[in-house]
């Protein structure tokens, strides 16, 4: 049986710092297919983002995961 590769963690709210500070909840929650609960939650409770959904979010904004979150391609070459 083969050994389970690792999983990152990304804070959300990093994700959330990339609008301009005029967006409200409910436009983000639109832009990335969310709820508004949600990004309250991820606002208010130091959420975290598996690398998968990470990735999906910021695709959705139109950047690399890298523009959102700078350790992206560091922990990326560390999974190798």
């Amino acid at each position: 049986m083969g050994r389970r590769a690792k999983q990152f963690k990304y804070p959300a709210a990093k994700l959330l710092d990339t609008f301009s500070p005029d967006t409200n909840d409910l436009e983000m929650a639109e832009m990335l297919g969310v709820s508004r609960s949600c990004v309250v939650r991820w606002r208010t409770r130091q959420s975290e983002l598996g690398e998968y959904r990470a990735d999906q979010y910021a695709i959705k904004l139109g950047l690399h995961p890298f523009e959102v979150w700078h350790n992206w391609l560091e922990d990326a070459m560390s999974a190798q």
